[in-house]
């Protein structure tokens, strides 16, 4: 086993902290704050450092000396736990082994690399240990910008799973493959006075890597497959509901210029005959008969500004049952949404628990309509939600509208809420808002 001194072995320990916590948040922006994120990193890495230089057992004990690891991952469980996102507890650990396999693939390659450039000494000392976490950051720096673009499908990837069977039976995969690289790595450092041991670990943490991304590669594709089938399913579902629509609004033009022509010959003859009292009665009648029409003024490619197909889609689906209701559902969208892929999930199910339920006891009051708007500011994507309330409506603590007549009742969407997303309700006169801000990732 190669040893160093205090000073590089601070120096490491800061240095691979810092970034394999990096990577361990790195697809799970709605769990740290963005313009603190680093220095969060760098803090961990410090604290790191210190309980490992602190620790009395880190060189005498192979299972107390991981006193600092227990320490650092019973941390960010804690911080999970108070933020409320327990549910992404399972993908955390999931990333966490391979954030943890990714840091010690490239700092043994480095240093196995430095070893037969230069001497086991140099290696060890100091400058070697500058040399090589300079190279092993530039290495990270690198890899962090390669697999940018994965962030919205492993997002996508990691919402779809939560809760669901494949998330455990992805993370029991990971566990096993994560201990088994340990207890090679425990057994092999303990061979006295030798490097080759860099070698071997670093093929063998290398080669789990290579599987293990693989495999989070195939679980993704056949995720987007799954979500394209889907959406190919609900693009033809919906088509098919807008067609019936469009027969029916056909249907009832057709019969209204056939009643066209009756009512003018009708008022024609009566004209003819100078009779006025038949001829008002007439078109009282016809001016009373009128309804107005339902007819679908909202298409799907008026809603192009928003990037999501199932918000998209979702959003549309709601208008025709709002029309079939006999509810106005006007829907605003002004800029293109740039809200990340989870952002824009969380969204489509808060308007999914939103409209459907308030949609009956809207079809009662006068005027039956509802204005949504989805609209963005630097930090959050905003739902705003405006419609009619009786006069004597008024809000009921902060998930509810009553009146004498009726109650609109939101308990259920503020449950669904994320914790960090805010809502309003209020009442001016005869109209109600409600306002869902959505942190954006």
């Amino acid at each position: 086993m190669i040893t160093v001194n205090a000073v590089s072995f601070g120096l490491a320990d800061f240095s691979l902290v810092f970034w394999f916590v990096y990577f361990q948040y790195y697809w799970f922006p709605g769990l740290h704050v963005k313009n603190k994120f680093l220095l969060y990193c760098a803090l961990a890495g410090l604290g790191f450092m210190a309980l490992d230089l602190l620790n009395p057992f880190t060189a005498t004990s192979k299972l107390l000396g991981m006193m600092p690891i227990i320490v650092l991952l019973g941390l960010e469980i804690g911080l999970l736990a108070f933020q409320n996102n327990w549910q992404f507890l399972p993908d955390f650990i999931d990333v966490s082994i391979l954030a943890y396999l990714l840091t010690e693939f490239v700092d043994m390659l480095v240093i196995a690399g430095t070893i037969r450039l230069t001497s086991v000494r140099f290696a060890a000392s100091v400058w070697g240990t500058l040399t090589e976490l300079t190279i092993d950051s530039v290495i990270f720096a690198m890899v962090a910008m390669g697999i940018w673009f994965t962030r919205a499908p492993m997002e996508n990837l990691i919402q779809s799973m939560l809760g669901r069977t494949t998330e455990y039976l992805f993370l029991i995969f990971m566990a096993v493959l994560g201990l088994i690289y340990i207890l090679f790595e425990y057994s092999l450092q303990s061979l006295a006075d030798s490097d080759q041991y860099l070698i071997f670990l670093a093929g063998i943490s290398g080669t789990l890597l290579i599987g293990l991304t693989l495999s989070t590669y195939m679980l993704m594709q056949t995720h987007l497959q799954e979500e394209h089938t889907q959406l190919q399913t609900q693009q033809q579902a919906f088509r098919e509901q807008y067609t019936t629509e469009l027969n029916r609004q056909l249907a009832t033009v057709r019969k209204f210029s056939h009643d066209y022509q009756n009512m003018l010959l009708g008022l024609g003859g009566y004209l003819e005959d100078k009779d006025y009292d038949g001829f008002r009665q007439l078109y009282i009648d016809i001016r009373s008969g009128w309804e107005t029409s339902n007819a679908a003024e909202l298409t799907i490619d008026d809603l192009t500004n928003i990037p999501s197909p199932g918000l998209r889609y979702g959003l549309y689906h709601n208008y025709l049952m709002a029309r079939d209701q006999g509810v106005q559902l006007f829907v605003k969208v002004p800029e293109p949404l740039t809200a990340t892929v989870a952002t824009l999930k969380e969204m489509t199910a808060a308007i999914d628990k939103t409209l459907p339920p308030i949609m009956p006891s809207i079809s009662h009051i006068t005027p039956s309509m509802i204005t949504l708007e989805l609209a963005e500011t630097t930090q959050a994507l905003r739902l705003s939600l405006t419609f009619p309330v009786p006069l004597d409506a008024k809000v009921d603590g902060k998930n509810r509208v009553v009146a004498e007549r009726g109650m609109l009742d939101f308990s259920k969407l503020q449950r669904s809420l994320p914790q960090a997303a805010t809502s309003t309700l209020k009442t001016k006169l005869h109209w109600g808002q409600l306002i869902i801000a959505l942190p954006k990732g």
